[in-house]
């Protein structure tokens, strides 16, 4: 009887043993599994939320950009073929667009502009389209998707013009940038994401997704389940949905959805179960072994512990179980006094501890994490801003981004630049973020006085002023309307130079409350931006009058010399005519010191008309007014009358003067008598500065161009005078060239006309032993027909004989 109680008692301990320990093993088991599941299924659906998120913010910031690009072409002002010019220039700015046409104000079609066919107008009339009367009742009207033979997405943007009655710019685009736009954004190795219609239709897919656009997927589990939850949500509230599904394949999958703004679509996130849940299916398995282990060393303890340790081990291995899950406010209660006692003591004072420094580790990353993603923050909108504030001298837009940035970075609900008016004393409204349309156009009609706000008094100390509640401070009017549309606290920073006041930084919160010393900071840092921007666009716009007064200046100049050369060239010829006849002897004998005066006289008189005719052609150049008489010429003929006109100069000096040219010359089309300036001018200074050796001329012709090179043993230029040459009123400086005269205008001039012509002119040359001009001349230049007569220059002779580099 004993014997059966002591068997009883056994199996009674042992069974209890092994059935509890099964029990706790099983439920934490069961908890492990639906608390992983839940935590999978929620970490699946955030991250697939978060892709489809992102994925349809970049949509809806690309749809908003098109948007922006077509508002800039619809202003009023514009005429008809300056809209033509704007539409052209966003057409090749902006891809996506393929068609622009311009309605009038009662919805005829006035301007078409594509890159597939001839701009037409046949002033069809639109004015019951969807387009046109969508765009004047709403400003901005995004027409439903349609397809191009079935497979291309593309929708119509309607924008109506500033003004009444102003018309309707309406584009097409083609939506087939959405598939750049959304194939970042799969998920895992096989996950994917695309974007629907409002019936279902595939816009856009990742490249997992082997389905043409175009396709039907309204039909899919998951795509009506989230359609059905986004559409039953109210109209503010169209944040993701999730639901499970399967895909084309048959596969089981978990996707989630995000509505894109302003539109009808639908971006999804699609995964396979078998790739998202492989860790829980994993997990199950370490989980069933892990329990089929415990069982079998629970029957193993529970029969050799079962008359003295049934219920402390039982309470040990629960406890140890939960602090091995993580459950550190778990305590082990036991009272044995024994040895057991002890260890549960301190299970419990390792679950004490552990709970302790876990809750510590949690508190210090979470502060460190917010301080380190706060200051990633800040650091990144001052880079910004002075990323914007270097490169960009346009002030709405630097200003728009400070703000934008303040708003952000103070955590506010709005913010306002206002700039400072110098004559009226006061500040008005520049730039505004995250205020209601009606309050910036009511304080955007304000003049807010510099000696009676806050805005002044900040000005003025220099220092930020802060405002708990509005609503226990005496403001100015601003104060009040900030008040009623549910602002309660703001921050007013001023915005000054070393020596002038040049406006105001404020930022707004709809909760009353001091702002952070932190924040202030920030805020003058960002102050400290906008000052810069401001003295920046001032510098510029300064910088533009400047520029334009000195192009007004040197018109004048042009035109002064041109007048004056006219003026001087009369006069000058009568001199010159007069000394010719009296030298001739009509009005009688003259002595012979007479004679060699007057031709002193002829000769000085001959190098003033030549500069004066080289000023003269110089200025019209310069005044835009000389036109080249264009016409068939041969490039032989004009290097004979140039050696014709310098053969005795080049034997009076003993120089050799040859020339070398192609027979297969083709017909030239140009100025004939200012080419032969040119090279009158080049073949004139070769045999002017040239004392010794032989002047070379060599012609030929390749690739649809003239090359004549000019060819001397003069002294040569040095390199740092090889440019200078070409400039206006320059020579070589030394000795040698200031005996030989001349004006410095004549190498200027025959680079003007070789460009005019289409060319260029090249020099190469070495000290000591000579230089080579290397003339370039298009065969058939595209020359515009002159406009008017001009006054004949001075024979080319002359012009040779007066011109020097």
């Amino acid at each position: 009887m004993r014997t059966r109680l002591r068997g009883g008692l056994f199996g009674k301990y042992v069974g209890t043993f092994v059935g509890f320990a099964v029990f706790v093993l099983m439920v934490n088991g069961a908890l492990e599994i639906g608390f992983t599941y839940r935590e999978t299924t929620a970490a699946v659906i955030k991250v697939e939320s978060e892709k489809a998120e992102a994925a349809a913010l970049r949509i809806a910031q690309q749809i908003a950009e098109i948007e922006r690009q077509i508002a800039w072409t619809t202003r009023a002002s514009a005429g008809l073929e300056q809209r033509r010019n704007d539409y052209m220039l966003l057409l090749q700015q902006m891809p996506a667009i393929d068609e622009l046409m311009q309605l009038d104000g009662n919805g005829k079609e006035l301007l078409r502009v594509s890159r597939f066919t001839v701009e037409a107008v046949a002033g069809t009339d639109y004015s019951k389209d969807p387009r046109f009367v969508q765009a004047l009742a709403r400003q901005v009207w995004i027409g439903p998707v349609t397809f191009r033979n079935e497979v291309d997405p593309y929708i119509s943007i309607a924008m109506a013009h500033s003004g009444q009655y102003a018309g309707v710019t309406v584009a097409e685009v083609d939506l087939r940038f959405l598939q750049e736009l959304v194939a970042p954004f799969a998920v895992g190795d096989q996950g994917y994401a695309y974007v629907i219609g409002a019936k279902g239709r595939l816009l856009a897919a990742s490249g997992q997704l082997k389905v043409p656009r175009g396709s039907d997927l309204g039909g899919l589990p998951q795509v009506a389940s989230v359609v059905l939850d986004l559409d039953g949500r109210p109209a503010g509230d169209r944040t993701a949905a999730a639901a499970f599904g399967r895909d084309l394949g048959d596969r089981s999958v978990l996707a989630a959805a995000v509505a894109i703004p302003r539109t009808d679509w639908l971006v999804l996130v699609e995964q396979p179960l078998s790739e998202a849940f492989k860790p829980f299916y994993v997990l199950l398995l370490r989980i069933a072994g892990l329990i089929l282990l415990c069982i079998l060393l629970a029957v193993l303890a529970g029969v050799l512990l079962a008359r003295r340790m049934v219920v402390p081990i039982r309470a040990l291995a629960a406890g140890a179980a939960r602090l091995g899950a993580g459950d550190f406010s778990q305590r082990i209660e036991v009272r044995t006094g024994d040895e057991l006692e002890a260890l549960a003591d301190e299970f419990n004072r390792m679950a004490a501890q552990l709970d302790q420094s876990y809750t510590r580790l949690e508190q210090t990353v979470e502060e460190r994490t917010r301080d380190l993603a706060r200051s990633v923050r800040e650091l990144k909108a001052l880079e910004e801003i002075g990323r914007t504030v270097a490169s960009s001298l346009d002030l709405k837009s630097v200003l728009s981004t400070i703000v934008d940035r303040a708003v952000d970075l103070a955590r506010a609900d709005g913010g306002a630049i206002f700039a400072y008016d110098k004559a009226a004393r006061a500040f008005r409204l520049a730039e505004a973020h995250g205020l209601d349309a009606a309050l910036v156009e009511e304080v955007g009609r304000m003049a807010i006085p510099l000696d009676a706000s806050l805005m002044g008094r900040a000005a003025l100390t220099r220092q930020p002023i802060g405002m708990a509640d509005l609503g226990d401070a005496a403001t100015h009017r601003v104060g009040e309307l900030a008040l009623a549309a549910g602002f309660r606290s703001a921050l007013v920073v001023p915005l000054v130079g070393p020596e002038e006041i040049l406006g105001s930084l404020v930022v707004q919160r709809r909760d009353a409350g001091e702002f952070p010393p932190g924040i202030v900071g920030l805020m003058r840092t960002f102050a400290d931006q906008s000052v810069i921007a401001m003295h920046n666009a001032e510098l510029f716009r300064e910088l533009a009058e400047r520029g334009r007064q000195l192009q007004i200046a040197n018109e004048h100049k042009s035109q002064f010399f041109a007048n004056m050369s006219h003026e001087l060239r009369t006069p000058l010829n009568a001199v010159l005519g007069y000394a010719e006849l009296l030298v001739d002897g009509l009005y009688g004998e003259l002595p012979a010191k007479a004679v060699d005066v007057l031709e002193r006289v002829q000769a000085n008189g001959r190098h003033l008309l030549g500069l004066i005719n080289d000023v003269l052609d110089l200025s019209k150049i310069e005044a835009g007014q000389l036109a080249l008489a264009a016409d068939t010429y041969a490039m032989r003929g004009v290097v004979e009358q140039v050696v014709a006109a310098t053969e005795s100069l080049a034997r009076a000096k003993g120089l050799a003067l040859t020339t070398e040219i192609a027979e297969d010359l083709p017909l030239g089309h140009g100025d004939e008598r200012r080419l032969t300036q040119v090279f009158l001018n080049i073949v004139g200074n070769a045999i002017k500065f040239t004392e010794h050796g032989a002047v070379a001329i060599r012609v030929g012709a390749a690739d649809g161009q003239f090359l004549v090179a000019v060819r001397d043993t003069g002294p040569g230029i040095a390199p740092e005078d090889r440019q200078r040459i070409f400039d206006e009123f320059q020579q070589v400086d030394n000795s040698n060239t200031r005996q030989k005269g001349g004006t410095g205008l004549g190498l200027a001039i025959a680079r003007r006309l070789v460009e005019m012509h289409g060319g260029a002119i090249t020099l190469e040359s070495e000290v000591g032993v000579g230089s080579e001009f290397l003339v370039r001349l298009p065969v058939r230049p595209d020359l515009a027909p002159p406009a008017a007569a001009e006054t004949p220059a001075a024979a080319p002779a002359e012009t040779a004989a007066g011109a020097t580099p």
